[in-house]
């Protein structure tokens, strides 16, 4: 199965392009939310690090301060609360941007295929999304039927 390929660069809002993600990896969890849910920084890699960089975090955050020592240090204030904002902040923006990428992403395929190009495209056009698969086997508590 192909994997889908990411939006065309022009696409790209400001909170996913170089000179602001660079900077973001200070502010913790705003980095890795960003980078997990990019269709254009969707390697292997960057989505290790990202997963690593929230649940060490979240481990240093919750059990190393608060569970610990029962502060959060300032050092740790001054770069969360930073973090937390901005992420909220891009979420929001990400959420209501989708639609214009999507809608820029059919209008780029529509001019490809009326300009000849003839290629087909790994984003399905109406969607944009990937399906889903079907879980296999039956859930616990429920009975199979037919077999006897």
């Amino acid at each position: 199965m192909e994997e889908p390929s990411p939006p065309p660069q022009e696409l790209k809002p400001w909170y996913y392009q170089e000179w602001f993600m660079f900077p973001t990896v200070v502010f913790w969890p705003l980095w890795a939310i960003l980078i997990i849910r990019s269709p254009w920084h969707n390697g292997l890699v960057s989505g290790a690090v990202a997963w690593a960089m929230l649940i060490v975090g979240g481990y240093f955050i919750i059990w190393e301060q608060l569970i610990q020592s029962g502060r959060l240090g300032q050092t740790t204030i001054v770069l969360i609360i930073p973090g937390l904002l901005l992420t909220v902040i891009t979420q929001v923006h990400w959420t209501r941007y989708r639609p214009v990428l999507r809608a820029g992403l059919i209008s780029s395929e529509s001019e490809a295929d009326s300009a000849g190009g003839g290629r087909a495209s790994p984003v399905s056009g109406a969607a944009g999304r990937v399906p889903r698969r079907r879980r296999r086997g039956s859930r616990a508590g429920r009975s199979r039927r037919g077999r006897g």
